[in-house]
């Protein structure tokens, strides 16, 4: 099992940053916590993607491969193409397509691909997990957290807090790290940056593999559906 130690994210905005600090923290990088939150980008609406925390990692020197499944970005014919050219069609799309979320989403993952980062669409599987956890690559992933905790979906009052409610509320997005597999291969183990969460009310805790997998792809309605690894230069496992 990796190791992941990860803090309880201080508001409703920073389980992703958050989430990148714990991978920084098990690579030994001396990054605080507060300056993770305070360079990270953010959404207006609050929250960030997980393509964000990406960038955050290519500029801190660091190698990151995203594997996404998120198609209100990316057609699934672009990813036989170079990043030069998945650029030209993230451009061409957003003289086209509208929408403030998705032109923050395309301009990221422009920034991404600039910087270096590598794009991937395979399936989601137990082989492409394992493949990273037996290198010691946890996987930060943005996923569905109304479905993962079985929750009631959320809205957010005056102050800016959720609130959980069936009817008023909107399926709502989440970052966590995954660490490895339990034993028997049907469960994942994660540390998440929520210990109040309604389901497992804890920061580490063990899900059924169906359940993760139909989590993380669900997260494509909040523009996430992603997994993201994160690691030092040179150290790269064969898949990526």
């Amino acid at each position: 099992m990796i190791p992941i130690k990860i803090h309880t994210q201080p508001d409703d905005s920073t389980c992703g940053p958050t989430s990148l600090h714990a991978v920084y923290r098990y690579f030994k990088d001396p990054i605080p916590l507060g300056e993770v939150i305070k360079e990270v980008p953010y959404l207006d609406e609050g929250g960030t993607l997980e393509v964000m925390l990406a960038c955050h990692a290519l500029q801190r020197g660091y190698d990151a491969t995203i594997f996404t499944y998120n198609l209100n970005v990316f057609d699934p014919t672009w990813f036989s193409l170079s990043n030069e050219e998945i650029i030209a069609k993230l451009e061409e799309q957003l003289t086209i397509k509208t929408g403030k979320k998705l032109k923050r989403a395309s301009l990221a993952y422009i920034e991404f691909l600039k910087l270096g980062g590598k794009l991937r669409c395979e399936d989601l599987t137990v082989t492409l997990l394992r493949t990273f956890f037996d290198n010691g690559i946890p996987m930060l992933t943005g996923l569905s957290a109304t479905y993962l905790y079985r929750s009631a979906r959320e809205f957010a009052d005056e102050a800016g807090n959720s609130v959980y409610d069936d009817v008023q509320g909107y399926p709502m997005g989440h970052f966590v790290v995954l660490c490895g597999f339990t034993d028997d291969l049907q469960h994942v183990v994660v540390a998440d940056p929520y210990p109040e969460n309604p389901y497992f009310k804890n920061n580490y805790y063990e899900v059924g593999l169906s359940h993760l997998l139909s989590s993380i792809m669900l997260g494509m309605s909040t523009f996430d559906a992603n997994l993201l690894a994160i690691e030092p230069k040179n150290t790269q496992t064969e898949n990526t």
